[in-house]
């Protein structure tokens, strides 16, 4: 059963190391081509006079597909803000069960948004965007594709907690702060 769980783990590892490297490399890209369209906005409205009408609404869409693409690796690294000052006189299984808990709570909460990003992104297709004539729907859809990459994320914390506890002697966690 070990390594049955631990082949899964494994799998399961190296299919979110590379969601989440691919996902951060899109949004230094995105907040690359974020800051030039930033910029030459300045320079247009500032120096030539000539305002960009859509300038803003692809820079706010451009920083919220940032956010959700790199949520994948904040989540896998441990990089989300977290208090743990009050577990640390507690032993580690208690630790492990509590982490446990935590990301199963964690787990049904991102499936429960992840059906409502769906309803989400269903109505944006109804709805143009205020500037340009693109459905809405083509700048929702990183919500519920983020939602996704947390899941699969979620299930290799738990997989990772369970391995830790049933393996005493060895952690199966992954590193905060690693990648």
């Amino acid at each position: 059963m070990l390594g049955f769980l631990e082949k899964i783990v494994h799998w399961l590892g190296k299919v979110n190391a590379a969601v989440a490297r691919v996902g951060c490399n899109l949004a230094a890209v995105l907040l690359a081509v974020m800051v030039t369209i930033v910029l030459a906005q300045v320079f247009y409205r500032y120096i030539l006079n000539d305002a960009f009408g859509w300038s803003e609404e692809i820079a706010k869409v451009m920083m919220v597909w940032v956010t959700f693409l790199v949520s994948p690796w904040a989540y896998r690294y441990g990089a989300f803000v977290s208090v743990d000052m009050f577990i640390e006189p507690f032993g580690e299984r208690f630790r492990l069960w509590l982490g446990l808990a935590i990301n199963l709570l964690v787990l049904w909460a991102l499936y429960v948004f992840f059906i409502e990003s769906l309803d989400f992104w269903n109505r944006g297709r109804a709805t143009l965007a205020a500037t340009l004539p693109i459905e809405l729907a083509w700048f929702y859809s990183i919500v519920p594709i983020a939602f996704t990459g947390l899941m699969l994320v979620g299930i290799e914390t738990n997989l990772r907690h369970i391995l830790t506890l049933m393996d005493r002697g060895k952690s199966h966690l992954i590193p905060e702060g690693g990648g």
